[in-house]
């Protein structure tokens, strides 16, 4: 590795779409940022496409490593493979469908103006199954995903996760920190809860890439969900396995007891709801007003009525 490379680009590869992959080596290639390599780990231990052939057409002057893994591990695990791998001081999280913007990681590392800043990210632009930009930020698509900003920010991250591991560019020092990754939510929540608690998250102040949304995104919302003991058991206890991983990282930090409490409610609540659960709940609702007021109500709702609310969803862009 050269001293002048500062940023690696961490790629997660999975039986793409191989023109997809295309277009994103075409836009990585066009960063007017130059002092950076790619590491890719393919997932697939059956796959026998030729992809260093393919990257070394596309990423004709930049250095990059393809690792085959003896078995699948999932995106969270391959991620965090790649992040042991990396010895630059920064890390950029790439999926294999998107586009970026040309400017995307020289305004990622411009961001980093102050030495307790440890995780920038931006807002994207999306594009559909062929590549034409439908909407220029993911808000406008995802109206529950709110782009917190300012000091407040990290008592809406560790309600709910808000940044897109594809957007973020971090401190390697701070993501070999958060190793190992757990595998029960997506890797850029537990990345992201690690920077806001070590330091300060920047986020720019506009899209840095195109993001494609189509039918098989793995992190639609509530994917994987099929009925209330589903979402009981994946989205809501997984949270409180989740701050509770969390707090073991960090347990002197008092940020995160009041997250403990509040996962610990939110389970009571949806297994026997009273008025008290309800009153708490309430009270808290500013960290995700949304999951609150569905949550608050979902006890009372009928499985039939639950499964067209979730269709609606999962359905959304």
């Amino acid at each position: 590795m050269s001293d002048s490379i500062l940023v690696t680009v961490a790629m997660a590869i999975y039986r793409p779409n191989i023109e997809w992959l295309k277009e994103e080596l075409s836009s990585i290639a066009a960063q007017t940022y130059k002092h950076f390599q790619v590491y890719a780990w393919n997932d697939d231990p059956n796959d026998e496409y030729d992809y260093d052939f393919l990257f070394s057409q596309y990423l004709k002057s930049i250095p990059f490593k393809i690792y085959h893994g003896l078995h699948n591990l999932g995106s969270n695990k391959v991620f965090e493979k790649l992040t042991e791998l990396v010895q630059t001081p920064y890390i950029v999280y790439c999926d294999q469908d998107d586009v970026w913007l040309p400017e995307k990681l020289s305004a990622l590392l411009y961001l980093f103006d102050d030495e307790n800043v440890t995780l920038t990210c931006s807002d994207m632009y999306v594009m559909d199954e062929n590549s034409k930009v439908i909407s220029d930020s993911i808000t406008k698509v995802r109206p529950r995903q709110i782009l917190y900003s300012g000091a407040d920010m990290i008592s809406h991250l560790l309600a709910k996760n808000f940044i897109t591991g594809c957007t973020m560019m971090m401190k390697t020092e701070i993501a070999r920190k958060a190793i190992p990754f757990p595998t029960f939510f997506f890797h850029d929540w537990w990345l992201a809860s690690f920077a806001a608690l070590l330091g300060k998250i920047r986020i720019s102040d506009r899209p840095l890439m195109k993001y494609r949304i189509y039918s098989g995104n793995q992190s639609k919302p509530l994917a994987g969900i099929h009925s209330k003991s589903d979402y009981i058991y994946k989205y809501v206890k997984h949270y409180q396995k989740f701050i509770d991983l969390l707090s073991q990282y960090f347990v002197d930090d008092m940020r995160i007891q009041p997250y403990r409490n509040w996962s610990i409610m939110r389970v009571s609540y949806l297994n026997h709801p009273t008025w008290k659960g309800a009153v708490y709940l309430w009270k808290y609702k500013k960290w995700a007003p949304d999951v609150t007021k569905f949550e608050l109500v979902l006890p009372f709702i009928p499985s039939f009525i639950f499964s067209l609310l979730l269709w609606k969803i999962q359905s959304a862009r």
